[in-house]
Formats: structure tokens, C-alpha cells, sequence
């Protein structure tokens, strides 16, 4: 790289599609992110080709001109094999032969971890389902270099070096608002928060998606509970997302049926929607939890629209209304504030936002050298 002068390259990144809309962009936050990657590796002058490697057994293509995406640029191993400088897993990976002759004729793999598998892997294990998903090590000498995004360094990175015998990269999230453009058109024209009219009264959504300990309703729903008991008169309607198939569960039945909100008919238990059009339609904000994954897309699409965002994310504190963690009387005074002051300081939200996409965009100078740098070193 002397003179400054750095070679072209072409780089992959591995992914797999399902029956969703859209090949299941919606169903996993992996392969969003790995849209987003593709679209800063693409925004390079550095990069000669990116393609999205398709690792999984359903053949997919997204339509012409959707989300950037250059319309050859899913493609099969045998496609590219020798053409790759660097393959970046995301999720999904290779075969053993496959990464093989990658790494005979000198293609360099980074391990991307979006997910947090110490995690994922404890519940695993813990769970008496056998099928239950936890991080499986046949590849653990497969990797050049590991990038983890900020949320998950604490409680996964030594785990990841300790495992795979290799040093652990902090990487940025990468976001943009590119997937509202694949809403319908009465989404996209009402996304977006608006002043209420004088006496509404409000109505918030609880979307996290229950599926892992990281993420579950039980601290939303305590902190809708505890800002309903002391201003019932507020609250229209509280809705519990993503947890319809939950009304079986012996545990969430007696958890939400000690709530008053559910005795007095303004706390419901939903199906799962897809979160642009429950803030375009049907909610004015979200109240939303975590546990060591304190970065998701969920916060940014939401901030996007400019509605409030109730969250307990320290990585995000100056933005949205922040409450500690697991605290739900502190939730209910940041919910609480925000009907107070939300319709009469939305200009200066938006504006404190707005840098917050600016650092997030995967087409950022800044974005792009740095995961460079990273890769060139590998």
C-alpha cells in the first residue's frame, strides 16, 4: 500500500434466504446487516466487486434496482471461488471444502459477529430443546480475523478469542433507512411521528421479539404497567408484539394477567408486526428492553421516524428517552416524559438525531476506511 496506492479487491459476504418477503430480509437482522455491508463495500472507490454469497439452498433474487443491489450480485460459490480477496461471514458459512480452497489460494475470511452466541449458546444449552440454536465450533480454525459490533464486546469478545485463537476487532454498526423503501406505499406516506390532536390519548407498542433473553416484553410491559398506574387517563392502548404464541405459556399468562393494564383492557397481547407499519399505523411510540445487545435496528428505525423511543441502551443514551436498566419505575418516568414533552420538542429531537444517522450510514468515508483497514491488515 505504499504511495497510498491501495489494490482493488473483491470481497463477498456470505448470506442465505428464506421464503419471507424479500428472501427473509425481514425475519433476521443478520441479513439486513449484510445488505447494509454490501452497500458500503459498494460505495468504495477501493472495491472492484462485492457480491452477496448465496450459502443457503433456496435460490433467491432481489427485484432489479432494489436497495442498491446490482443485479448480478447474488451469486453461487463456483461463480467467484477465484476471483475473492476477502469472503466476510455473516450467520451462515461455507462449506469445509469451500473454505478450503479460499484459503489455499490466499483469500482472507473475517468473522462477522452480529449476534451475541456466548449468549445464544448458554441458552442453548440451558434449554430443554434440543434444537434450540447455540454457536457450533467445527470452523473454529477457519478465520483470519473476527469483527464484533460494540454491543456484544463486553460480555462476547474473550469468549470469541479464546475460541476461534484470534484477536477480536470492534466494527461500527452500519444502518440506513433503505429498507422503508420496501414498505407499500400507505406505509412509506405515513411513516413518521405526528403531533397529536389535543385530548388523544396515546397509544405504544412493546416489539421486542421474545425469542431469547436478550430480548423479551416482561421489562416494557413493567414499564407501560408503571407509567399506566400513575396516569391511566393517558394510555389508549399498550400493545405486547410478538407474543400472541405466548397465550400457552403457564409463566406469560400469570405475568400479564397481574397486570391492571390487561384488567382494564388497554394492554393487549398481539401477533408480530412488521415495525414500520406498526409505527405508521397504530402506535405513537415503543418501550423497548435489553439485555447485552444494547445496538439494534429496531432503535434506529424508530428514531428514523422520529417517535419516541423508551429504551434502556446506554450506547444510545442521549437519544430517545433513557431509562436504567431493569428498572421499570425509571422506565415509567422516561415513558411518562415523553407524553409530556414530546409534540412540543419534536423539531429539536429530530435535529439531535440527525448526526446519529450520519455516523450510522454505510456509505460514510469514515465507515468505510475503518472496516478497510481492518480488512487490509488481516
Amino acid at each position: 500500500m505504499g504511495n497510498n496506492v491501495v489494490k482493488r479487491y473483491n470481497v463477498a459476504i456470505s448470506m442465505d434466504f428464506n421464503e419471507g418477503d424479500y428472501g427473509g430480509v425481514f425475519t433476521n437482522g443478520l441479513r439486513q446487516n449484510n445488505i447494509f455491508l454490501y452497500r458500503m463495500f459498494r460505495a468504495s472507490k477501493n472495491c472492484a466487486n462485492v457480491w452477496l454469497l448465496n450459502v443457503g439452498s433456496r435460490e433467491y433474487r432481489f427485484p432489479s434496482g432494489v436497495l442498491g443491489l446490482a443485479d448480478d450480485a447474488i451469486v453461487r460459490f463456483d461463480q467467484i471461488k477465484d476471483h475473492l480477496d476477502y469472503l466476510v461471514v455473516v450467520g451462515t458459512r461455507p462449506g469445509e471444502d469451500q473454505i478450503r480452497h479460499l484459503r489455499d489460494r490466499g483469500c482472507k475470511i473475517i468473522f462477522y459477529k452480529g449476534g451475541n452466541s456466548a449468549i445464544l449458546s448458554m441458552e442453548g444449552m440451558a434449554d430443554p430443546d434440543p434444537d434450540k440454536y447455540g454457536e457450533f465450533y467445527f470452523d473454529a480454525s477457519y478465520y483470519d480475523a473476527i469483527w464484533m459490533t460494540p454491543q456484544h464486546i463486553r460480555s462476547y469478545a474473550k469468549w470469541a478469542k479464546t475460541m476461534y485463537r484470534q484477536e477480536v476487532h470492534e466494527v461500527p454498526q452500519v444502518w440506513d433507512a433503505s429498507f422503508l423503501e420496501l414498505q407499500d406505499s400507505t406505509t412509506r406516506g405515513a411513516f413518521g411521528y405526528k403531533k397529536k390532536k389535543r385530548g388523544e390519548k396515546w397509544k405504544v407498542g412493546v416489539t421486542d421479539p421474545n425469542i431469547t433473553v436478550m430480548k423479551t416484553a416482561h421489562m416494557p410491559a413493567l414499564v407501560c404497567e408503571a407509567a399506566f398506574r400513575k396516569r391511566p387517563a393517558l394510555f389508549e392502548k399498550i400493545y405486547i408484539t410478538n407474543a400472541l404464541q405466548y397465550m400457552q405459556n403457564a409463566h406469560f399468562v400469570s405475568f400479564m394477567d397481574a397486570l391492571s393494564a390487561i384488567r382494564a383492557g388497554v394492554m393487549s397481547v398481539e401477533q408480530r408486526f412488521m415495525l414500520y407499519d406498526l409505527l405508521a399505523r397504530h402506535v405513537h411510540a415503543i418501550v423497548t428492553h435489553h439485555w447485552e445487545n444494547g445496538l439494534n435496528y429496531l432503535y434506529y428505525e424508530v428514531l428514523y421516524g422520529n417517535y419516541p423511543l423508551i429504551h434502556n441502551s446506554q450506547f444510545l443514551s442521549d437519544y430517545g428517552y433513557y431509562y436504567e436498566d431493569f428498572d421499570a419505575e425509571d422506565g415509567a418516568r422516561a415513558l411518562l416524559r415523553a407524553i409530556k414533552e414530546h409534540d412540543r420538542s419534536l423539531d429539536q429531537y429530530a435535529a439531535r438525531n440527525a448526526p446519529l444517522f450520519a455516523q450510522l450510514d454505510p456509505r460514510s468515508p469514515d465507515i468505510i476506511r475503518l472496516h478497510e483497514t481492518l480488512m487490509f491488515a488481516s
